[in-house]
């Protein structure tokens, strides 16, 4: 009968280690415009201290990388079970923090600091397993998989995608750490960001009824898209494992103009479409796209031959869901020992790549909360920290 995770260290031990490289990780600021390489070379060393081999995949400026390390596959190639996480933060800038968000502060119940529950916390728990795993008794292999710039887009793990799926047949599944409480959760809805500028002629405000407006052309779209809202909330689709069971668009930002006696030369809109499982973002931001650059603008170019109106589309993190039943799922939910329904979440993970679009069977399991994700003086529990170290060794891998 397979037990747990072989560890070289006494569990006080393992829990101390556990925060010193919490202390560590904490200490680099990985925020997701700066280089995530020193937390990297950090990472690296730790895990060779254990003869643990890292890949690395850069982007292409060389600036930042995925770090991919396996234990206990020897040179079988496989990946058995895989523990995923990104490396990069999101900024302090605007915050109000009490001290240094870079550096470590545990109290007698929580860990502060920049991404100790988004997910640094996580990340310590895998090392401080993976530095001190007995390799020789693992029957299945463990495999550790860093990412970087998830806080903008997925754009690490989705350079992986290919990588992932050359491991067919040579994994098992991969827990993603993000905080959930350390709920095992199944399913969550996708995201995207995308931007609009409008532009056209500025003018004084006597020429107004002449001239194309930006910002009137831009509140046309806010109200189409809010017309789609409407849409979603009374006739779907509809998915019920979901608090807010469908789809919506919100409008984030809009900057445009100068004073009432110009007319505005152009306007931003910035929107996110979050989006169920099944009901694709790609449909919803095509319909606005197309209302935008076909009805508004044929509306502004009567009035300017300048005119114009140009869609972006600024990330993408597609929407998770795996069968409750699925046989890796039971495997994470009876090695937890946890009794409790599987979730579904409003929050985006790498699930929907690493599920979605490289096939590894995947759950979202993480500490900390996502309530303390992204702010000030962002904290995760000591007691989450022992359980994830608890749940973690308690995958049957020997």
């Amino acid at each position: 009968m397979p037990s747990g995770i072989p560890i070289r260290s006494a569990a006080n031990d393992l829990y101390s280690h556990m925060l010193e490289i919490l202390e560590r990780l904490v200490g680099f600021d990985t925020t997701s415009h700066k280089s995530n390489l020193e937390l990297i070379g950090y990472i690296r060393d730790l895990l060779a201290g254990n003869g643990i081999t890292s890949e690395l995949h850069w982007n292409e400026e060389r600036t930042k990388a995925n770090l991919v390390a396996t234990a206990g596959a020897g040179d079988s190639g496989e990946r058995g079970v895989v523990w995923s996480a990104h490396t990069d933060v999101v900024p302090v800038d605007g915050q109000s923090w009490s001290a240094d968000p870079f550096t470590l502060r545990v109290t007698e119940s929580v860990a502060i600091g920049r991404g100790t529950a988004d997910m640094k916390g996580f990340i310590a728990c895998c090392l401080a397993i993976l530095s001190r795993v007995d390799q020789d008794r693992l029957a299945t292999p463990l495999t550790l998989m860093l990412t970087y710039e998830e806080e903008v887009g997925c754009v690490g793990a989705r350079r992986l995608v290919e990588e992932m799926r050359t491991w067919e047949g040579r994994v098992k599944g991969c827990i993603v750490g993000e905080p959930t409480g350390l709920a095992v959760v199944v399913g969550h809805k996708g995201k995207q960001n995308h931007r609009i500028t409008f532009k056209g002629e500025p003018k004084h405000a006597a020429l107004a009824p002449l001239m194309p407006n930006p910002i009137a052309a831009a509140a046309a779209v806010i109200g189409h898209a809010q017309s789609l809202n409407e849409t979603f909330r009374s006739e779907g689709p509809h998915d019920d494992r979901f608090d807010i069971g469908h789809s919506w668009i919100n409008v984030g930002r809009v900057d445009g103009g100068v004073k009432p006696n110009i007319v505005p030369e152009d306007c931003v809109v910035e929107f996110e479409v979050r989006n169920i499982p099944g009901h694709e973002c790609d449909g919803i931001a095509t319909e606005i796209g197309r209302f935008a650059t076909a009805d508004v603008l044929t509306d502004m170019r009567t009035r300017s031959a300048l005119a114009e109106v140009r869609p972006e589309q600024l990330s993408d993190t597609p929407s998770f869901a795996i069968d409750p039943a699925h046989e890796f799922v039971t495997f994470v939910r009876e090695a937890f020992g946890t009794k409790d329904a599987p979730r579904f979440v409003p929050f985006g993970t790498e699930a929907g790549l690493i599920w979605g679009r490289a096939g590894i069977p995947t759950v979202v399991c993480g500490p900390g909360a996502i309530t303390e994700a992204h702010t000030a003086d962002e904290f995760v529990s000591l007691d989450q920290l022992k359980q994830c170290l608890q749940y973690l060794q308690s995958l049957p891998l020997t």
